[in-house]
């Protein structure tokens, strides 16, 4: 098994927010230009992730039937 093994886990909307936003404010004050690369990639991931899971809700909805009352 090696470091660049990927892994499953779950965490919710407010835990991936927390770790965004952590990492962003690490970029701001604490980085230097070599993590840059790296944290790019947390990012896609993450925010990917967040918005495969809004387009799914999304297609979930147009696919309900109108109520016609």
């Amino acid at each position: 098994m090696s470091i660049n093994t990927p892994h499953k886990v779950t965490l919710t909307e407010g835990q991936i927010g927390v770790i965004l936003c952590s990492l962003e404010y690490y970029l701001k004050n604490e980085c230097d230009s070599n993590s840059i690369v790296e944290f790019d990639n947390i990012f896609e991931e993450l925010e990917g992730t967040i918005d495969k899971h809004y387009d799914k809700v999304e297609k979930a909805k147009a696919k309900q039937p109108i109520g016609e009352w």
